[in-house]
């Protein structure tokens, strides 16, 4: 791989690029679908419930990662965005699901 194939390949991680593709991808409609939200909470559940607090808690986070996500680019990119609001639900979700985890991974023990 030469330093040019490697700058190209860079170019897939910029900002515009990354927020085309979650836009293509309906990322802003997963705080909204049911299915979504009830699958993640049905796995965590059972998974906290069989005893495999790791796997629990991973899957909390993860969940929560998107969901803060969707949340976030439902609000928009960009300074229209975070006058909106969403800088704040992305902080503030992400505070709220780092700390689930920790709870759960670290604190949480039977």
């Amino acid at each position: 791989m030469t330093w040019e194939d490697f700058k190209e390949f860079m170019t897939n991680f910029r900002t515009d690029n990354i927020m085309q593709q979650l836009e293509a991808w309906n990322v802003a409609d997963l705080s909204n679908n049911p299915w979504f939200l009830g699958g993640f909470a049905a796995v965590a559940l059972i998974c906290y419930f069989l005893g495999l607090r790791a796997i629990a808690a991973f899957i909390v986070g993860i969940g929560g990662f998107a969901l803060a996500l969707s949340w976030t680019v439902a609000q928009g990119t960009g300074t229209e965005g975070i006058s909106g609001g969403g800088i704040y639900i992305l902080v503030g979700g992400g505070a709220l699901v780092i700390g689930l985890f920790i709870y759960l991974l670290f604190i949480k023990s039977e």
